[in-house]
């Protein structure tokens, strides 16, 4: 039988079960796994209550995606009436009366395999095609959880995991998230409430830190702070870092060094700050954008951090010589997998740090950014022969660093030995950026017909890019996403 034939003789059987909700509801127990998605997902869309509560009790798997069918739902309903939201609003809450049911259980029975609810954006695919592996990942977390409960030998009733990712903005949460957060507070002795991928931009960190302190802090795998914070506020937020133990990414973002605190204040917040990341063992990547905090000041963060980097991305961040020169001599930058430095003021530096950071990271770097840093020909000469090390390079972006025609073809000629290196981006030389400066179109093809001959030997997949219109938007992307589309102004070479 083909899969399509399955398909509709299995979409027969649950519109026949749901014209009978009684049948339906007694023969929960005896249907397979494998019907359950799809039933469940009927009885979600058509608003059959009775037996979405009933199917709550009777899920056979350790955890319920119920945020991935939301946002499913949602696309779809999107042009729809608002009826169908409210409908919508309605089986959640049905949902979460059958989990009342379920919690309210003094003796749980052991076909009740329910353990988590699963309210991120995650899992789509259980809910199209049916997949087991599809709750792998959030089955293994609830069983992993359940085993390392010390002393418990299955005597102890583990909790009920609600996990959910949260944005804290000026204090507003959607409508779902607030009743989930109400919802397992006042069931706190039997539910907890995790939050895998974490971002606060509110200003007004007192109505952050109410949230903060519902959290399972432990659980949090990703945080995004800042936009608009101050030092200050930093330093408020330092004790709640310090307990996320098994954060895998911090992202810091814009957050300034006012006027108002004195030196010694200063010193004193960024002591507290820094204190923190001793806890993070799991830390394996720090992304810092426009963060006025981080001169004469690097290095003690970087030798706080007790396990090495996989990802360090710098932008729009003011560095000193101090900085500059210590960076490739802290031990957790020598595994970096992502370099990003972009947008800091290299012209007075020394090219010999880079020299360094880029020998000791030779065997690890994948992805190197040095953008807009005012780079000039004699840095980029002195550092080529380490860039040649990095033999396991797969993306280059050097764009809006000016450099002339000659240093452009040698910075090629040793890219061209990197044989995993398939994305680089780079602006075109002075003399070639016709857009603005009205070269000869005669020569301007001349000097890219040479470019080209540097890259025609290539036996091996690359993609190479040259901005020819300077502005803002080339090549400028979001500091954590690694790989952006060139601009309109890019001209594949």
């Amino acid at each position: 039988m083909s899969t399509q034939s399955a398909n509709l003789l299995r979409n027969l059987a649950i519109q026949s079960l749901l014209r009978d909700k009684t049948l339906t509801m007694e023969a929960l127990e005896e249907l397979p796994g494998e019907v359950f998605p799809a039933l469940f997902m009927e009885a979600f869309t058509m608003g059959h209550a009775e037996v979405l509560k009933a199917m709550v009790l009777s899920w056979p798997f350790p955890c319920l995606p119920l945020g991935g069918l939301i946002s499913l739902r949602n696309a779809e309903t999107l042009d729809s009436q608002e009826d169908d939201a409210q409908m919508l609003e309605r089986m959640f809450l049905t949902i979460m009366d059958g989990l009342d049911v379920l919690l309210r259980q003094k003796v749980r029975s052991r076909k009740l395999k329910l353990q988590v609810l699963d309210m991120r954006v995650k899992h789509q695919n259980f809910w199209r095609v049916w997949a087991r592996n599809e709750l792998q990942v959030c089955s293994e977390e609830a069983e992993k959880k359940k085993t390392e409960e010390p002393g418990s030998r299955g005597t102890k009733k583990q909790p009920f995991k609600v996990i959910l990712d949260l944005w804290l903005s000026q204090g507003f949460l959607c409508v779902v998230e607030a009743f989930l957060i109400n919802w397992a507070l006042e069931r706190e002795d039997v539910v907890q409430l995790d939050c895998k991928n974490l971002r606060i931009t509110n200003a007004c960190f007192p109505t952050a830190k109410d949230f903060l302190e519902l959290l399972t802090l432990d659980s949090v795998q990703e945080v995004l702070v800042g936009q608009g914070w101050t030092l200050f506020t930093l330093a408020q937020f330092a004790p709640f870092l310090g307990q996320m133990q098994n954060l895998h990414r911090l992202i810091l973002c814009d957050i300034s060094l006012p006027a108002i605190h004195s030196a010694g204040k200063r010193e004193q917040l960024f002591t507290q700050i820094a204190s923190q990341f001793r806890n993070l063992r799991c830390l394996q990547q720090i992304y810092v954008d426009s963060v006025n905090l981080l001169e004469d000041r690097l290095d003690r963060v970087l030798r706080c951090l007790p396990t090495p980097l996989e990802t360090l991305s710098l932008t729009h961040c003011q560095l000193s010589h101090s900085d500059w020169i210590q960076l490739p001599q802290a031990e957790q930058t020598r595994h970096l997998e992502v370099l990003v430095l972009s947008c800091i003021p290299m012209t007075d530096f020394s090219p010999e740090p880079l020299q360094i950071l880029l020998k000791n990271v030779a065997a690890t770097l994948t992805t190197l950014h040095l953008e807009n840093c005012g780079i000039t020909d004699a840095q980029v000469c002195a550092f080529l022969p380490s860039l040649s090390c990095c033999s396991q390079l797969t993306a280059f972006c050097f764009a809006r660093n000016f450099v002339s025609t000659d240093t452009m073809r040698k910075l090629l000629c040793h890219t061209a030995r990197l044989s995993n290196l398939i994305l680089e981006v780079y602006s075109a030389p002075p003399d070639l950026c016709f857009a603005s400066h009205g070269v000869d179109p005669h020569l301007r093809n001349q000097e890219l017909e040479d470019l080209r001959r540097i890259l025609k030997p290539i036996n091996h997949p690359r993609t190479v890019y040259f901005c020819t219109f300077h502005c803002e938007r080339c090549c400028h992307w979001k500091v954590y996403n690694m790989h952006p589309p060139p601009c309109p102004d890019c001209i594949p070479i």
